[in-house]
């Protein structure tokens, strides 16, 4: 589980008492965390989809508990100088990688889940989920999913789920893995723009 992405200027965030901070100060401060933490959240979505194939909408929407998939959990105020980029880390139903239009319990699918590379999955089909699984997100309340022979092993536990007898469900990597991976090479940029965002606002009338 990788953790969450916190933006803050340090020195400021840590102080104890914010009420001690000048005013135009603390709301500079305020400002340009949450303008730093929208620029991050934004780079990290690029970033995520130049590995995954998540659609734009997909990353800024909302899963079925109403928690963004990726971007800004909390945001700065005048009682906390800290704002924090969170990605969900529930696992992704690999049947949202299918490509085409497969018949569910049909098997014999096209999975992409990097862009510019597909996988033809011979006996994977797709298969219809009971309603309101929270524990998973799906694809229109549907799996990816795959019988095994008797005595077959499965070599990469993480990526299934068993549902039962030999049945199991498939699933792909979790935004927050993908957004774990992505957070090193956002956060210069963001360190840098916070920053100067902060000097950019002390120097207005705020």
């Amino acid at each position: 589980m990788a953790e969450d992405f916190v933006i803050a200027i340090e020195g400021l965030a840590a102080t104890r008492s914010l009420e001690s901070l000048p005013k135009n100060m603390l709301l500079a401060a305020q400002r340009a965390v949450n303008r730093t933490a929208d620029r991050a959240s934004t780079a990290s979505r690029r970033g995520v989809r130049e590995q995954i194939n998540f659609g734009a909408q997909y990353l800024t929407g909302t899963d079925s508990t109403g928690k963004q998939r990726l971007g800004v959990s909390k945001r700065a105020n005048a009682g906390s100088l800290e704002a924090i980029i969170t990605g969900r880390q529930r696992p992704t139903s690999l049947a949202r990688f299918v490509t085409g239009n497969p018949q569910p319990g049909k098997a014999g699918v096209n999975v992409s889940v990097a862009p510019g590379f597909a996988r033809f999955m011979r006996r994977a089909f797709l298969l219809r989920l009971p309603a309101g699984r929270t524990d998973l997100e799906t694809k229109s309340n549907l799996g990816l999913a795959i019988r095994l022979k008797p005595n077959e092993v499965i070599h990469n536990k993480r990526v299934m789920l068993r549902l039962r007898g030999n049945l199991y469900l498939l699933y792909g990597p979790s935004v927050d893995q993908v957004f774990a991976s992505v957070r090193e090479d956002v956060a210069p940029d963001a360190e840098q723009f916070l920053g100067g965002e902060f000097v950019r606002l002390m120097g207005l009338d705020l």
